[in-house]
């Protein structure tokens, strides 16, 4: 009857765990969609801000600027430089620039 006991409960310690660790894996996943999203949500906002700023010098000084380093300089553009690349292609002083964020690496996950 004792063994009977015994194996009960440590059939109910190991159910207990199974659903913790399940638990744990679906939590674990929607922190890992939710970081994901964010990611991508940073990045769009990197690029609009760059473009913003290129048509904002364009407005103002009647071309698109030739460099991202003028857009930092003149028009206070700022990101993460540590965690994101910005790829500013110029076509022409009157074609809007093609911009292109990407993500430098994925270690601080």
């Amino acid at each position: 009857m004792e063994k009977h006991i015994r194996k009960n409960r440590y059939g109910q310690i190991l159910l207990s765990l199974c659903i913790f660790f399940i638990f744990m894996a679906v939590f674990w996943s929607g922190i890992q969609s939710v970081s994901s999203v964010t990611q991508e949500t940073e990045m769009e906002n990197i690029e609009n801000a760059v473009v913003q700023s290129a048509v904002l010098c364009y407005g103002t000084e009647g071309a698109y600027p030739e460099s991202l380093d003028y857009l930092k300089e003149h028009y206070g553009l700022r990101y993460n430089e540590e965690k994101y690349i910005v790829d500013y292609e110029i076509v022409a002083k009157n074609i809007r620039p093609q911009v292109r964020v990407l993500r430098l690496s994925r270690e601080e996950e």
